[in-house]
């Protein structure tokens, strides 16, 4: 009989517990404002965010974030522009495209103070110059790694719509089709770049190289990866941008002071796998630590979308970038 007893009053705790647990799931959801990031797939660059969402910061701002992946950043950009996601993460560029187009997006922030990417081809490829009839991965039409090889090209005398073959491809498709020979070079950076590099591919131009980041791009900060949103949704939405800015400025002081094995072992899951303190090394050469978008970089963005025909005109700073959510964020810090 105390058996019983006994027995029964666990299954009532268990049930109370289970009850209590499902209570407090639900009260969380309800309490959390959900906000989704477009990101064009898992980015590289895209660590302090990452970081933002693992260590609570996020969270602790009361809001719950969802990461949402697309192929290339004009898609991303088409799901922000539709109001399917909130943020996005993507190269600066995209903004001053969707200006041009009518369309009014503002950097709220960047991960980056110099441009992080790279060119890697096959070892026979010795320079840009003998990247002539070669095929080429960098993403789709209009993306950033678009704009970028096209510079890169047009920087050395090559002209990207006649003397190169673009191959429009996913991030996952990228190994196989150099393996398999369909690729002979591609932008690259982070995780890719390493992989690349195993399969005997080697680096010919690399924006980590100061010198070569000064010569290619005419300046030595480049702020190229943004999170933006739509300016309405800025105006109608103050204060969720504000917390969502705040989370992410509170994950760029913690990256500064902790080390790349630990930030990898953070990061590792937002890469659909483990990422190597290496890799984060790599990487993190080129990320931020205030988010703000300077003119110079502004300016050096705008001259290559222009030289590449991203877009027709120069376009105003004040018109894409709205950086007072961020210097509230740094003040908030004490910075």
């Amino acid at each position: 009989m105390v058996k019983h007893g006994i027995l029964r009053g666990c299954i009532v705790a268990l049930l109370m517990a289970s009850i209590f647990v499902f209570l407090g799931v639900r009260a969380e959801s309800q309490t959390l404002k959900s906000v989704n990031i477009a990101q064009p797939g898992h980015d590289d660059y895209g660590v302090p965010l990452y970081l933002a969402d693992k260590l609570g910061c996020f969270k602790a701002e009361g809001l719950g974030v969802k990461f949402v992946n697309f192929k290339s950043s004009p898609l991303s950009i088409a799901s922000l522009l539709a109001g399917e996601v909130q943020f996005c993460l993507t190269s600066y560029d995209q903004a001053l495209k969707t200006f041009e187009k009518g369309q009014t997006l503002k950097i709220l922030l960047t991960t980056t103070k110099t441009h992080p990417w790279c060119i890697v081809a096959r070892p026979e490829i010795k320079s840009v110059k003998d990247l002539k009839g070669r095929h080429i991965s960098a993403k789709m039409p209009g993306s950033g790694p678009r704009a970028f090889a096209s510079s890169v090209l047009i920087h050395d005398g090559i002209n990207p719509d006649k003397d190169v073959i673009f191959v429009d491809l996913p991030d996952t498709a990228v190994l196989p089709s150099y393996a398999n020979r369909a690729i002979d070079a591609a932008v690259s950076s982070g995780v890719s770049k390493a992989e690349l590099l195993k399969r005997g591919a080697v680096v010919i131009v690399d924006m980590n190289d100061p010198a070569q980041h000064k010569a290619i791009l005419g300046t030595e900060t480049y702020p190229l990866k943004v999170v933006l949103a739509k300016a309405d949704y800025i105006a109608a939405h103050p204060d969720i941008v504000q917390k969502f800015v705040n989370a992410v400025a509170g994950a760029m002081k913690w990256e500064a002071h902790h080390s790349s094995q630990e930030i990898a072992a953070d990061v590792g899951p937002y890469f659909l796998g483990a990422v190597s303190p290496h890799i984060i090394d790599d990487t993190r050469r080129a990320f931020s630590h205030t988010g703000l978008v300077t003119e110079d970089g502004h300016k050096a963005i705008e001259k290559e979308s222009i030289g590449v025909g991203l877009i027709g005109k120069p376009v105003p700073m004040e018109n894409v970038v709205d950086m007072s959510y961020m210097k509230r964020a740094l003040a908030k810090q004490g910075n």
